[in-house]
């Protein structure tokens, strides 16, 4: 198996209003895309306890809370809180003028 890299554009920065929330979706991935204090974040849309939708949930300062159980997830380092105890998948995002991006691995 070989992993190349992929680069999906999400939009434009305008597209986003601070401290929101947008669930995509990436070459067959569910993603949740974060603007808050002018930063993007992407990490998985399903948490990692029992699957719930993330973009359901609610959006604190870091990190984002599951509305079924409310595990959280640190947006810069994916850690959880109980009853999640998997980390969380991020993704990395990157910004070209006014384009937002969301960089992942395929696998072949």
């Amino acid at each position: 198996m070989s992993l190349t890299r992929g680069r999906v554009r999400a939009g434009r920065v305008e597209d986003f209003a601070q401290d929101s929330m947008t669930a995509l979706k990436v070459d067959g991935r569910e993603v949740l895309l974060v603007y808050q204090n002018g930063v993007f974040y992407a990490l998985e849309d399903r948490c990692t306890h029992d699957n719930g939708i993330l973009h359901d949930g609610e959006l604190l300062d870091g990190a984002v809370k599951c509305e079924r159980h409310g595990a959280k997830f640190d947006l810069e380092t994916g850690r959880p809180t109980m009853p999640a105890v998997k980390k969380i998948r991020l993704y990395q995002t990157e910004v070209e003028g006014d384009a937002v991006y969301i960089v992942y691995q395929q696998s072949f």
